[in-house]
């Protein structure tokens, strides 16, 4: 499934969408509307190379579409989310809203991280939007893309 995930070729038409209506007074308050806003999306349908968060996604369409409704743009393949999305930060320095990037030698898996250890992402077809422990697979990189 990762390696199809892969080959699905880059949207780029994805742009970014105004941001809701709200003013926040510090990262700390944007990262958590971020994270509330993904959490609507518990139970949704996984779907390769879907196009819409209702409609359903796969994990780097997730974190791409989240990240588009409050005004980011990010890449729409788990590559170039690991290659091109804000800046590599340490483990130690992870807040709610980063993307954690998984795989080995390459990233093949993206999700989004919600605190306490743990993140929220489209697992697969089977299971859809779910939360997992952070660290359930092995950890590529980490990827602020906030501030």
């Amino acid at each position: 499934m990762a390696a199809a995930e892969e080959s699905t070729p880059e949207n780029t038409t994805v742009t970014a969408l105004t941001p809701p209506s709200t003013t926040y007074t510090s990262n700390e308050e944007l990262r958590r509307s971020i994270v509330d806003y993904a959490m609507q999306y518990l139970g949704y349908p996984y779907v390769h190379g879907g196009k819409s968060l209702a409609g359903g996604t796969d994990c780097s369409g997730f974190t791409c579409y989240i990240y588009a409704e409050f005004g980011y743009s990010v890449s729409r393949t788990p590559s170039g989310q690991y290659s091109s999305a804000g800046r590599s930060i340490d483990y130690s320095e992870i807040q709610p809203g980063d993307i954690i990037c998984y795989g080995n030698s390459k990233c093949t898996h993206v999700a989004m991280y919600i605190g306490d250890g743990q993140i929220i992402h489209e697992a697969n077809s089977r299971k859809g939007v779910v939360v997992y422990e952070a660290d359930y697979d092995n950890i590529l990189a980490i990827k602020n893309v906030i501030d």
